[in-house]
């Protein structure tokens, strides 16, 4: 296609996995690729081109995607679209649905391979750039839908989608590939490092996403900013209190809600002050009722009443600058300090279990079952704690002893584990539940795992655990506002038959396939042993020795080298 798109592609990638960690989801398997198709009126090229050209997407998926943008093309729901007041747009509607359509029919090719991969392709707009129409596609697993459930499109089949968005995770997707189409239109795209303002995208992903309740409810876009609203709302105190309460967000003529107050006069959702005056009326009985535009009172929702329909919204303000959105049982959506998240409770205990399993293989299933209700135990608790889980528990205890309360040896439980968490300090167990210490005071020196933005239990858990690389450790920590983390978080199992294979690829690679072993190797430097680092950094020293031509770019690899925290826990046959 054209010069730097291998390494468009790679920031692209590396975009996508910040922005993903950013709102709570964290190492997962997706893939970004690049689908060039050549404009008509350049000739002698191939028609359709794929990046990276490693095999894995065949060209046979796109074997019908000419004629597939020809029909898209002839049927476009643009075509007989007359701006009357508008020259330019009259002007630039040719080239619009040709660059839409592409993209309609590269989504359309992909459908199969989708379900046959259980992914989800999300596909950008078409850009030309040197003679293809490129169309980024960022591919993603779909069990990531079924940990994070989205609004039913069913519910939406009769409204504009182009304005909607099922989830939070769509709306951040679909915000990243419209970055990328910008860059694609801007000179050698792909050259240099194409870093994003990650805190950005996601900002904007989250602006987006919540004009969707609207489009459910009265089936047209709404003016006003939901997110910037609430988070406006949720930041204000009241007479020194920080804000607490709920809101309702239907058609207040919906027959679900019944009011217990009612305005004469609706007052705008964007009256902050007015608003978070009135939220103080509200309780777990009595919630605002409201739409994007207006507050019309105050009331609650019928006992049996049907989510399904989906035209009802859960706003719950929970702490300051803290507060959620909901649809029926779905939570689509939290901001903390205006930094949008998706809801985390079944990952955490995913990631509990997976480090349990890894940490502790001896433990048996009801022993990691009890230390996962322990944790849940903490998590439903309105204050901060920790629990810390090690193998040397008992010695821990005792060198701690007195910056604590040892005990004598006790099975944990979680109406014990409720009691002794009230007073300040760590509860430390063993990984099979048995509790040694109370109100332990951690103890540790900083490191660059630490960070001055969390507070000082975070910091003293991050101290305490991370520098125990002979002794298991694992914290988990409850922040006073509510923040969950499990530390350390482990990095990803990866296959020691895939490294093997990259190794051998790039011990056999020229300069023109050298491209995918060389950067899954550097992708993936954290895993290799010393005895594998040698054989890749010979097989660099030997390709870059190579001839090239005359103005071929050339990149260096940095030298690989053991990590000192890699061990064998991290490899899987």
């Amino acid at each position: 296609m054209w010069g730097y798109q291998n390494h468009f592609r790679f920031s692209l990638k590396y975009n996508t996995e910040k922005v993903l960690e950013k709102i709570g989801l964290y190492d997962v398997d997706f893939e970004v690729l690049l689908v060039g198709v050549l404009a008509s009126d350049f000739e002698n090229n191939y028609p359709i081109c794929i990046e990276p050209e490693d095999g894995k997407w065949d060209l046979k998926i796109f074997g019908s995607l000419i004629e597939d943008v020809k029909k898209e093309i002839e049927n476009h729901p643009l075509k007989n679209m007359f701006y009357s007041n508008d020259e330019l747009a009259m002007r630039e509607k040719p080239e619009n649905i040709r660059r839409d359509s592409i993209s309609r029919a590269v989504r359309k090719s992909l459908l199969l391979y989708d379900n046959d991969n259980d992914i989800e392709s999300f596909v950008g707009f078409s850009t030309l750039v040197e003679g293809y129409y490129v169309v980024p596609v960022i591919q993603v697993p779909k069990e990531i839908f079924q940990k994070h459930p989205s609004l039913d499109k069913k519910n939406f089949q009769n409204k504009n989608l182009s304005q909607g968005y099922s989830s939070f995770i769509e709306a951040v997707l679909k915000t990243l590939l419209e970055d990328a189409s910008k860059l694609l239109q801007t000179e050698n795209p792909g050259r240099g490092r194409s870093s994003i303002e990650v805190r950005e995208v996601v900002r904007s992903a989250a602006d987006s996403f919540l004009y969707t309740p609207s489009i459910a409810i009265y089936e047209k876009y709404a003016f006003t900013n939901l997110f910037e609203t609430l988070n406006l709302i949720s930041s204000l105190f009241y007479e020194g209190v920080h804000s607490l309460g709920k809101m309702i967000i239907s058609d207040p003529k919906h027959a679900s809600i019944i009011f217990s107050l009612e305005f004469q006069d609706p007052v705008p959702i964007n009256n902050i002050r007015w608003v978070r005056k009135v939220l103080e009326m509200s309780s777990n009985t009595f919630s605002l009722i409201a739409d994007n535009e207006y507050i019309y009172g105050l009331g609650s929702l019928v006992k049996d009443y049907d989510f399904f329909d989906q035209k009802i919204f859960i706003v719950e303000f929970l702490d300051h600058y803290y507060w959620q959105i909901s649809c029926g049982d779905i939570i689509l959506l939290q901001s903390q300090y205006n930094e949008p998240r998706l809801y985390s409770s079944t990952g955490q205990e995913e990631l509990l279990l997976d480090n349990l399993n890894r940490l502790y293989p001896y433990t048996t299933h009801t022993e990691k079952q009890n230390i996962l209700n322990l944790v849940l135990t903490l998590t439903n608790l309105n204050r901060g704690s920790m629990l810390v889980i090690a193998d040397d528990a008992e010695t821990e205890v005792k060198r701690l002893a007195r910056l604590g309360t040892p005990i004598k040896p006790v099975l944990l439980t979680p109406d014990l584990l409720e009691q002794v968490s009230g007073i300040d300090g760590t509860v430390i167990i063993n990984p099979k539940g048995v509790c040694f210490g109370i109100g332990i005071i951690l103890d540790g020196d900083a490191m660059s795992e630490c960070t001055p933005s969390r507070g000082s239990r975070y910091n003293s858990g991050v101290r305490y655990v991370y520098p125990t690389k002979n002794k298991k450790r694992l914290a988990v920590i409850v922040s006073d506002d509510k923040t969950v983390d499990i530390v350390p978080r482990l990095r990803p199992m990866i296959s020691l038959s895939e490294i093997e294979h990259n190794i051998s690829l790039l011990e056999h690679a020229t300069l023109e396939d050298l491209n995918q072993p060389r950067n899954w190797i550097d992708d993936n430097r954290f895993y290799f042993n010393e005895e594998q680092c040698v054989r890749v950094n010979k097989a660099l020293d030997r390709i870059e020795s190579l001839t090239s031509e005359v103005g071929q770019i050339r990149f260096i690899t940095q030298r690989l080298s053991p990590n000192k925290d890699m061990d064998s826990s991290y490899l899987t046959e």
